[in-house]
C-alpha cells in the first residue's frame, strides 16, 4: 500500500471531495499533481491510502486523511517512445470535424482567438490540465530531454 504526503496548504478549502492535489510519494519521495478524491474517513474512498496532512512552519504537525489517486499513472517508456517518434513525423492534428471546425471558426471570427490552431491548442490543453495533470507533468519533464540539441542530434545519427 502506498503512502503519500501533502501540505495542508494543497488541501482545497471545501475539505473532502475531488481535487487537483500536490503529493509526494512518501517511498520514492517523488513530487507530483495528480487529480485525486480526498476523505478524513477511509468509508468515504473506493480505495483509500494514506495520506499525511502537514502543517505548521515546519511542517512537523501531521493529521492522517486517506487519499484515491483518480488520474491514470503515466507510463513514461511509451511517452518517452511518442515523443520520439514524433519528432519524426506530421505536428497536424486532423479531426475531421465540421461541428468543431464550424466552432473553432466562430471563436476565430469573434476574436476570441488569432487562429483555429490557437483556439484549438489553448483549448485542448486547459482539458488535459484538468483531466490528466500528471501526464502534463512527466511530459514536461520528459521534453526537455528533447528540445533542439546539436550534440545530441549528432551522436543519435551515428
Amino acid at each position: 500500500m502506498s503512502k503519500y504526503i501533502t501540505a495542508e496548504e494543497h488541501v482545497p478549502d471545501d475539505g473532502e471531495g475531488e481535487t487537483v492535489l500536490q503529493i509526494r510519494d512518501a517511498e520514492t519521495k517523488e513530487i507530483f499533481h495528480t487529480r485525486a478524491r480526498i476523505a478524513k474517513e477511509p468509508s468515504r474512498l473506493d480505495d483509500p491510502q494514506p495520506l499525511s496532512v502537514v502543517r505548521g512552519p515546519h511542517e512537523n504537525t501531521a493529521e492522517q486523511w486517506y487519499v484515491e489517486l483518480v488520474d491514470d499513472a503515466v507510463d513514461e517508456d511509451r511517452l518517452r517512445r511518442i515523443v520520439r517518434e514524433q519528432q519524426e513525423g506530421s505536428n497536424v492534428i486532423n479531426t475531421r470535424s465540421d461541428d468543431l471546425a464550424v466552432l473553432l471558426r466562430y471563436l476565430v471570427e469573434t476574436d476570441h482567438y488569432e487562429s483555429t490552431s490557437a483556439a484549438a491548442r489553448e483549448l485542448m490543453f486547459e482539458r488535459l490540465a484538468d483531466a490528466h495533470p500528471s501526464l502534463l507533468e512527466a511530459y514536461d519533464e520528459l521534453r526537455t530531454e528533447y528540445e533542439s540539441d546539436p550534440l545530441r542530434e549528432a551522436l543519435e545519427r551515428e
